[in-house]
């Protein structure tokens, strides 16, 4: 079984590290040392990093997130003349013009599961997916797909050969 045996300083007679007393002389073994038992807050405290680098890259990595939370408050959401030059720019997809009024299209429903393209093309970049029953507005319909948007905000495009208009005692 492999166990330990101590041995015995006054008559040198071995015996089991469970023993308590010498088989022989019967003289008390002095009891065992027991190391305390690291809690993990005590392994906490004595944890350290181990390259200066990794301190180097979490103090890099707060630095980061803080400008980036602070360029998002600077005023840039709101202000319409930042947009400008978004608003120019050819490469923008047309669903990120923000909203849609609902007068200014019709409630469809999804037949299926649809997927809601970046632009008016099956090879476009996925926006979002549509479940069946999902009821969207969608307006401006031109080359077999119409810009739909939920609860105001546009999500993308939607071939109309996926959407049905809604049934009559349906809101």
């Amino acid at each position: 079984m492999g166990q330990s045996y101590k041995q015995c300083t006054e008559c040198g007679a071995r015996a089991l590290s469970i023993a308590t007393r010498c088989p022989r002389c019967h003289r008390e073994f002095p009891a065992p040392v027991e190391e305390p038992v690291a809690t993990p807050a005590r392994r906490l405290g004595r944890m350290k990093l181990g390259t200066p680098g990794i301190a180097a890259g979490l103090l890099a990595l707060g630095a980061i997130l803080t400008t980036t939370e602070l360029g998002q408050t600077s005023g840039a959401r709101g202000d319409p003349r930042l947009s400008l030059a978004a608003a120019r720019d050819t490469t923008v997809a047309p669903s990120e013009v923000g909203f849609v009024h609902p007068e200014a299209g019709t409630l469809l429903v999804a037949r299926s599961w649809t997927h809601v393209r970046k632009a008016r093309s099956r090879s476009s970049d996925l926006e979002a997916v549509l479940t069946p029953g999902d009821t969207v507005f969608a307006d401006s319909l031109e080359r077999g797909w119409y810009r739909v948007a939920l609860d105001g905000e546009v999500l993308g495009y939607a071939n109309e050969s996926m959407l049905t208009p809604t049934e009559p005692g349906r809101p």
